[in-house]
Parts: structure tokens; C-alpha cells; sequence
């Protein structure tokens, strides 16, 4: 799964990368969610919980509850409170 993100072009700063979801197609009807903390492999550097790709997966990565507020709130404002100083 590493690889494939890698290909992707990476985490954005928005992205929740402790709650990826993966979707195996088991059968023509049926798929099951596997849900991958990638930020706590990545920080722990092992990679046995790495999940190989198959074709057909699909990986969803959602975004992080600030990034979810931040396009309501002005820039200015947010620079100012991340950062008082």
C-alpha cells in the first residue's frame, strides 16, 4: 500500500492517514473494508502490516477534521490562531 501512495503522489496535508480505507472485491457482489492506520506503520517503520494491492482495490483516504473546517474559516483567521505569534 506504501507503493501506491508513493505512485500517488503522497499524503496531502488534509489527508487522515491514520484511518485509509481499503476495498477488496470478494465476490462479485460483495467487498469488504479494511480500515489501515498507514500513519502508525509509517511512524513505527514495519511494514508487516502492509497490505498488498490486488487489482481492482480501491483505497480512500479521508480527510482530516481540520481541513474539513478550514475552508470556512478565513485564512487570516486560521494563520493567526495556529500561530499567535
Amino acid at each position: 500500500m506504501n507503493e501506491a501512495v508513493a505512485i500517488a503522489g503522497g499524503f496531502t496535508q488534509q489527508a487522515k492517514h491514520s484511518q485509509v480505507v481499503l476495498f477488496r472485491r470478494v465476490s462479485l457482489d460483495v467487498a469488504e473494508a479494511h480500515l489501515i492506520d498507514v500513519k502508525k506503520m509509517l511512524n513505527s517503520r514495519t511494514l508487516a502490516e502492509d497490505w498488498h494491492l490486488r487489482p481492482g482495490d480501491f483505497i480512500f483516504v479521508p480527510q482530516s477534521r481540520i481541513s474539513k473546517v478550514r475552508k470556512f474559516v478565513p485564512a487570516s483567521a486560521m494563520n493567526w490562531y495556529l500561530n499567535p505569534l
